[in-house]
């Protein structure tokens, strides 16, 4: 655990170091270290502000003080990022929202929950505080089905919004160097208590099957590592493994149970593919991840009701 909960570095970012010209600055930096986006301020000339970012597993944490901007992600700067939402929370100031021609107005205290994939603007007639959490969108699709559908949501101190909120609010940068959990488990308990806050999604959202494709995408490409499992396949969507689990137990199944069935189909469809006839059955296995041949037969056995030798005489593919 010790390891799991070692010291991540955080970055700082301030106009102090280019007194010269300190709104090119901010301007640079938060394209460069934070998004894509379009900024302008009544007071360029006198610009304050500073950027503290830091790791949270799947999740980028920035904290940003700011003088007057606003502040417009375009169609043009959407395509030159990774698709990812927004998690917001406004922590002094006063902040105007537009999204999907909706108006937010959010208060200190409050979150809103933003696609970082669509246009949006926010008018910052003052200067803000605020915490600005990366969310990856693989990762957050593991916990809320179609998270583009929600946005924007705004939070409030109400119920869940008001646990979610909270729990937001505990983060700074320098309280993320004395976490009692790994950074990335801190991540999943946010996205839980914003889980909780969306509340129920609507059945015909059919939710986290996005999720599950791309994993599925994942397990049939790389069928032939006998050493696949959940932690590397959520390695490669970057998200927890409590998320992966979460994805496949929202459609009644699990992770190991598709990836089996998956193995078994390839090693069903080689057998009765008349081109690889020759291909012995215990290459058949190993191409489909089965590093112990027996085990390979009793699981084929079970599924499609013969021994592998035997399907494929059946199937009229053997000489």
């Amino acid at each position: 655990m010790q390891d799991r909960l070692q010291s991540v570095p955080a970055r700082h970012w301030s106009t102090d170091e280019a007194a010269d010209r300190p709104f090119s600055y901010w301007v640079d930096t938060v394209c460069d270290r934070f998004l894509e986006l379009e900024i302008d301020s009544p007071v360029r000339e006198h610009f304050h502000a500073r950027l503290d970012q830091t790791e949270l597993g799947p999740a980028t944490a920035n904290w940003l003080c700011a003088d007057a901007q606003r502040v417009r992600r375009t169609r043009a700067k959407i395509g030159r990022t990774d698709p990812s939402f927004l998690l917001m929370q406004l922590r002094a100031g006063r902040v105007e929202i537009r999204q999907a021609g909706q108006v937010t107005p959010l208060f200190p205290g409050e979150c809103v929950l933003l696609d970082g994939a669509q246009p949006y603007e926010v008018e910052c007639p003052q200067a803000t505080r605020s915490c600005v959490l990366q969310l990856s969108d693989d990762w957050l699709r593991g916990w809320v089905g179609f998270p583009e559908h929600l946005a924007p949501r705004r939070f409030t101190s109400v119920g869940w919004s008001g646990a979610l909120c909270a729990a937001v609010a505990s983060l700074d940068v320098d309280s993320c160097d004395h976490l009692a959990l790994p950074r990335g488990e801190v991540a999943d308990h946010v996205a839980a208590l914003l889980k909780l806050a969306l509340g129920p999604e609507p059945q015909d959202w059919a939710g986290g099957q996005h999720m599950r494709e791309r994993l599925m995408r994942t397990v049939r490409d790389g069928l032939s590592d006998p050493e696949m499992s959940p932690s590397t396949v959520a390695a490669e969507h970057h998200i927890s493994v409590r998320a992966l689990h979460y994805a496949f137990a929202a459609a009644g199944t699990t992770f190991m149970a598709q990836l089996l069935q998956a193995r078994l189909q390839r090693a069903r469809e080689l057998l009765a593919d008349s081109r690889a006839r020759d291909l012995p059955v215990i290459e058949v296995a190993a191409r489909c991840g089965f590093s112990d041949p027996s085990h390979f037969a009793r699981r084929f056995r079970r599924r499609f009701g013969l021994a592998p030798l035997a399907f494929r005489r059946a199937a009229g593919t053997s000489r």
